[in-house]
């Protein structure tokens, strides 16, 4: 059993505790909670930073998908509006190829035709020349030039007419 030392002793060393527990609660204790009190609002603080900036980052990246979208559209839309430019001018420069060969054939039936006048009118004029030669020597009569070419002319435009 216990006896009243020992008892004694318990009772001094609850009462030590006591005190010590006391003390320390008001000098430790009290600063140590208040220390980690703001030590986790600290660290909350800091998870509500990492909160917010994720936020912003997720806003960020839906920004960027979004202007990406905005571009590639846009970039798909000039593309095509380059490509149907280069139709209208491909087009444009076949019409103008067209045109500049219709003129170019028509020029050539119009050289064609002048060239032809000029060298039925040059022949026109062989032909009366000789047939002026040729009647002259099968007549052989003294016939003056203006009528000898006068009837020569009214020869060829005969031939001409048939």
């Amino acid at each position: 059993m216990l006896d009243n030392t020992t008892i004694a002793q318990i009772l001094t060393t609850l009462l030590a505790f006591f005190i010590f527990a006391f003390i320390a609660k008001k000098m430790f204790w009290g600063p140590m909670l208040d220390t980690i009190a703001q030590r986790q609002a600290k660290i909350k603080g800091e998870f509500d930073k990492i909160d917010a900036m994720q936020r912003q980052v997720d806003q960020l990246q839906a920004d960027y998908s979004k202007r990406m979208s905005d571009i590639e559209a846009e970039a798909r839309l000039k593309l095509q509006e380059a490509m149907a430019q280069g139709k209208q001018i491909a087009e444009q420069v076949a019409d103008q190829a067209r045109r500049d060969s219709e003129a170019t054939r028509l020029k050539a039936e119009q050289s064609i035709a002048i060239e032809l006048d000029k060298a039925r009118a040059e022949l026109k004029q062989d032909v009366v020349r000789m047939t002026l030669s040729a009647t002259e020597k099968l007549i052989r009569q003294n016939m003056d030039e203006p009528r000898q070419h006068a009837l020569v002319t009214n020869f060829v435009e005969e031939l001409g007419r048939r």
